[in-house]
């Protein structure tokens, strides 16, 4: 057997090999828009001046809408910090989102939007999916949290809780 048919099989058994023993492909295809409600917990309290703040958050997100088909709800969990007030706020946001198939992504935001009409919190967050299922997608959270104590702005302690409607995208593109 010449030398050039024996480096050809060579090569092929090489190429056969590495697509049999591959393992599974990390990325796939996501386009997931899932409703939800969260509640967040301000340590220390919001109030008119801004400062440094832990900001701590659950929620449950479901029916999600997209693709893959048997993604359907997640269960959210996360801390953003930053400098806030009840008129300002600048964070980043590090959280996980737990599946109903018990897969888990991990997120890492960045405020991009934020209005606080008298306390309340309206903002956008954007970023990546940084680690678990759908690393690589982008990300985007869409907040908005009311809280009940209006005069709470101007109070020593501050707004410390707000709750609402929120919403999760995740888009990734194969």
């Amino acid at each position: 057997m010449s030398a050039f048919p024996a480096r050809l099989v060579s090569l092929s058994s090489l190429l056969a090999a590495l697509v049999l023993y591959a393992g599974p492909a990390s990325a796939e295809t996501v386009t997931l828009n899932c409703p939800g409600t969260m509640a967040v917990n301000y340590s220390p309290g919001m109030t008119n001046t801004p400062r440094f703040m832990t900001i701590s958050g659950t929620g449950v997100f479901g029916p999600c809408v997209g693709l893959p088909l048997g993604i359907i709800s997640a269960d959210y969990s996360g801390v953003a910090q930053g400098t806030t007030s009840c008129l300002t706020s600048s964070t980043t946001a590090n959280l996980t989102l737990k599946w109903n198939d018990g897969t888990v992504s991990t997120l890492s935001l960045t405020q991009t939007l934020n209005t606080r009409p008298t306390g309340q919190v309206v903002s956008v967050y954007a970023g990546t999916v940084t680690a678990g299922r759908f690393q690589g997608a982008i990300a985007t959270a869409t907040l908005t949290l009311a809280q009940t104590d209006l005069l709470g702005c101007f109070t020593e302690e501050g707004v410390t809780a707000t709750a609402g409607p929120a919403v999760f995208t995740i888009v990734s593109l194969l």
